[in-house]
């Protein structure tokens, strides 16, 4: 035999099922992808995020859905998943990106958790993290559309955004501009809407924005041996 043996490009097997190899991964159109979803996503989660890596956590979270984000998060805080991450221009717009594509009610909870507090540490000094990416009034808005009235100040989402709110109010305060102004009046207007009972939110945010949807009627569960299979490998 000697020598005469097959070799194997892995890299060339991986780019030529790179379709298969990313459904399998990040799926979540079928109960198969969701189970083969999860398993990445638990093995992903005990890994760890790091600064290579937290692309592929963000594309997790990207999936809004709730049995592959819980197992990727397990016990984490979502608050605090990306805080380890240096803030950078991609990571915010793309957060803010996914926080604009959603409606109030059509995101998993957990997810939006994620998603805001990454804007929450970013602009936790409102003008370092303007200068690393510029905040819009739309992206303002976006973010206010998910604060929910019939819950207080101490509800997790409501409380994040409303402390977000509260740092942009400071915004120009260390570098004035007139952009700038007007980003930390919308906040300010906002958040007193929010706790004034003679105001609503639709005087600050466009009605269509605050449209609600059902997410749970379009998510995809994972198959039943899925949890036969987990729950043999957890007993071993």
């Amino acid at each position: 035999m000697g020598g005469d043996y097959l070799s194997f490009d892995f890299d060339e097997i991986i780019m030529q099922n790179r379709q298969i190899i990313l459904e399998g991964i990040f799926g979540v159109s079928s109960p198969i992808q969701v189970g083969s979803s999860m398993a990445f996503a638990k093995y992903l989660g005990h890994v760890g995020i790091t600064s290579r890596n937290y692309l592929l956590f963000l594309k997790i979270i990207e999936t809004n859905n709730k049995w592959v984000v819980d197992e990727l998060l397990e016990d984490r805080d979502p608050r605090l998943l990306f805080s380890s991450i240096r803030p950078n221009a991609y990571l915010i717009r793309h957060a803010l990106e996914l926080i604009s594509s959603w409606h109030p009610g059509q995101i998993y909870e957990k997810v939006l958790l994620a998603v805001l507090g990454t804007v929450e540490y970013t602009y936790h000094k409102p003008d370092t993290g303007y200068d690393i990416y510029p905040i819009e009034v739309a992206d303002l808005q976006n973010i206010g559309k998910f604060l929910d009235e019939d819950k207080d100040q101490l509800d997790a989402t409501n409380s994040l955004i409303l402390e977000i709110f509260d740092r942009m109010t400071k915004l120009g305060q260390m570098d004035y501009t007139p952009h700038k102004a007007g980003i930390s009046r919308l906040a300010f207007n906002m958040r007193d809407a929010f706790f004034d009972n003679t105001k609503s939110l639709k005087d600050t945010i466009p009605e269509v924005l605050l449209v609600r949807l059902n997410r749970e009627s379009r998510e995809v569960r994972p198959a039943e041996d899925f949890f036969d299979f987990a729950g043999k490998i957890s007993n071993n």
